[in-house]
């Protein structure tokens, strides 16, 4: 349903279905890949092969950015968030709560160049950078 609205809304791009764990791209194609509030979709294993997939497809000094949960900061933000996982996410977004999104990424090879929490810390903004220095 989304790839077909995508192709609607802007006919002249190309679009590819995949699995993101085993992307159909060649190493070091991309200056950019994004994700916006996808990973606490996916289960510990299939985030790490996700990361390296990501790490492996992007050039070097390649950006890779993503949206997602976090733990809240500020206690006022637990109970929103809560009610929101239980009412519409699976254990796996609250298994990302509990994941250092960005330990992984620099375990990875990344260089982490911003993260940045927002909404009391329950929404966090990770820039990272794909870079020779750490390329792995």
């Amino acid at each position: 349903m989304s790839l077909k609205r995508a192709r609607e809304n802007v006919p002249s791009a190309s679009y590819v279905e995949a699995f993101a764990e085993k992307m159909p791209f060649a190493d070091n194609q991309f200056d950019i890949v994004h994700t916006s509030v996808a990973l606490h979709e996916m289960k510990p294993q299939q985030l790490r092969k996700i990361i390296q997939e990501v790490y492996r497809v992007l050039k070097l000094g390649g950006r890779f950015t993503l949206v997602d949960f976090h733990t809240p900061t500020n206690p006022i933000f637990w109970p929103g968030l809560s009610l929101f996982l239980l009412l519409f996410e699976t254990e796996t977004a609250w298994e990302l709560l509990k994941t250092d999104l960005v330990g992984l990424l620099a375990e990875t090879g990344f260089e982490v160049n911003k993260h940045i929490l927002y909404a009391g810390g329950s929404l966090q903004v990770i820039q990272v950078r794909k870079d020779e220095i750490t390329m792995r």
